[in-house]
């Protein structure tokens, strides 16, 4: 009796152990810092967010957090879960007294441009703690999420998220073995023709999905004239599909086109802007996306010319 009595009391002992311990994790303060270099604390994990950009909404959606949403902008429809969340306004454009009267204990936003920051500083005025990201590779990627969900208290989903992703983006380089690495442009609007360069979440998705962007500028879009995509002469033409590329005209159709390779050979794909664009969670899925069909063209090419030299 006595001995069941002992078990029972060091039952007793570790649940509230892990009860205490779990409820000190929650009050106690966080810090980081983010992309702006602002060192953010809060004095215990964020319990009501306000996201000022989709791909933060995703990512707070991943690791756990959609009851922690309390707004998100217009734009933002994935996952669908978040279509009846309040809505604060574009990203760009959000509305501050929507903002406070939600009474967040945590904004984030999703840019560091200027523009973007008005509404940050009005914000800072009023109390309210703003974290900035701004992620444009995966490596960048994988630490903001492995952030937000420190600021949020879901640091151990964080952890699992980034590893699930890695994980995902290495199995589909052993499914999809590409040899050839072709030569990729990354169509954002026409017929302004602005393209994602080097500083663009899209230039490190056509890396992992195996192809070679041919703009190397060390910016986010570039304006790209005609008479140098016929130099560069990519294997593959992308054209994203949202709202910064609404009226597509197909490449054939367009005066001067049918002289890049990727346009003659058919090579053209069209893909959602929020998910190659937005760096969140589904830019895996982007990176299967295009190197799946990066390894069936190359497939495709290989055989051909098997093909012809058997003709021989």
């Amino acid at each position: 009796m006595t001995t069941e009595k002992h078990i029972w009391g060091l039952l007793l002992f570790f649940v509230s152990l892990f009860i205490l311990t779990s409820f000190s994790r929650g009050m106690c303060a966080v810090s980081i810092k983010d992309d702006a270099g602002n060192q953010i604390t809060l004095p215990h994990a964020a319990k009501r967010v306000v996201s000022l950009y989709g791909g933060i909404t995703e990512i707070l959606c991943a690791i756990g957090g959609l009851d922690k949403l309390v707004g998100v902008t217009k734009r933002d429809s994935w996952p669908p879960a978040i279509k009846e969340k309040p809505k604060i306004g574009t990203h760009m454009r959000p509305n501050l007294e929507l903002i406070l009267g939600l009474k967040p204990d945590l904004v984030i936003q999703g840019s560091t441009r200027p523009g973007s920051q008005l509404v940050v500083e009005k914000l800072k005025e009023f109390g309210i703690k703003v974290a900035v990201f701004n992620p444009y590779s995966f490596s960048s990627l994988y630490s903001v999420i492995e952030r937000i969900s420190l600021l949020c208290g879901l640091e151990r989903n964080g952890k699992k998220l980034v590893s699930d992703m890695k994980r995902t983006i290495l199995e589909l380089e052993r499914r999809y073995p590409i040899m050839d690495h072709p030569k990729v442009i990354f169509e954002v609007s026409y017929p302004s023709l602005l393209f994602a360069g080097g500083r663009n979440m899209v230039n490190d998705i056509i890396d992992k999905a195996g192809g070679v962007n041919v703009i190397k500028k060390d910016k986010k879009f570039v304006r790209y004239g005609l008479e140098q995509i016929l130099v560069d002469n990519p294997d593959v033409y992308i054209i994203q599909k949202g709202p910064m590329n609404r009226s597509i005209i197909p490449p054939a159709k367009r005066p001067g086109f049918h002289g890049i390779r990727a346009i003659r050979q058919g090579h053209v794909l069209y893909v959602d802007e929020f998910m190659f664009s937005r760096p969140g969670p589904r830019c895996v899925k982007a990176v299967e996306t295009l190197r799946r069909y990066l390894y069936e063209i190359s497939n495709d090419s290989r055989n051909k010319s098997i093909s012809t030299h058997s003709g021989d």
